[in-house]
Order: C-alpha cells, then structure tokens, then sequence
C-alpha cells in the first residue's frame, strides 16, 4: 500500500516538472518573439524565464490561495451579518449617512451591492 502512495508521489512530482518547464518555455518563446522586437530588449533562456515566473508569483500571486477566487469572502460574510442586525431604521439612517459622503445613489435592496442605476444623484447642501 505504502509503494503506490510513492509512485502516485513521483507521478505528480513529474507532472508538476512538466507542468513548470511548460509554463517558462511559454514565457521564454512569448518574451523572445515580442520584447525583442517592440522595446529592443534582450533574449531571454529558459532558466531566467523560470526566474521570471517566479517574481511573477511572489509580487502578484499572494499567499497561494489561487486566483484570488476566495479573497474578501471573511469579510463579506461579517459584512452581511452586520447588515442583518441592522434595523430598518438603521439602514435607511446609514444609507443618507453614506450618500452624504459618496456618490452612491443608495438602492433600497442591499442584498445585490449595486446602485440603482439611472438614478439622478443630487447634490446635497447644508443650511
């Protein structure tokens, strides 16, 4: 039982090589076929295009959650449980609140998170 785990190990180990090489000839024959000629920049190899890839992911891929699907569901989820316990009164008071300070039309339904659209935004003066 122990001897398949290791072979479905090396298996996935082999794919993922694979699935890297891939990723850096791509980056490499892209860069060479358009940096070279829209900025007269230098040829890259396959090795500087790995290292490419990897600033890639440390400036933009982030903890290594995925594609940023599951980012802002926490607080989302404590966002809508606070709408819940808000009153009526204490929606309608917290939406003239935000209209004063933005350009929000201020929907009736909150549950959708979009404005309504087509609705004229008046400019609101203090006496």
């Amino acid at each position: 039982m122990k001897r398949y785990w290791m072979v479905k190990g090396v298996k996935m180990l082999v794919l993922f090589a694979g699935f890297v090489l891939l990723a850096s000839a791509a980056v490499m024959l892209l860069w060479n076929a358009l940096i070279p000629a829209i900025f007269d920049g230098a040829q890259i190899t396959l090795l500087q295009a790995l290292g490419l890839l990897i600033l890639i992911r440390i400036l933009v891929g982030g903890s290594g959650r995925g594609f940023g699907m599951h980012r802002g569901k926490h607080w989302r989820k404590r966002w809508e449980s606070k709408m819940a316990r808000m009153s009526p009164e204490e929606r309608k008071k917290w939406k003239e609140e935000v209209g004063r300070h933005t350009c929000w039309s201020g929907s009736d339904d909150l549950s959708d998170g979009k404005a309504t659209e087509g609705a004229p935004i008046e400019a609101k003066t203090e006496a």
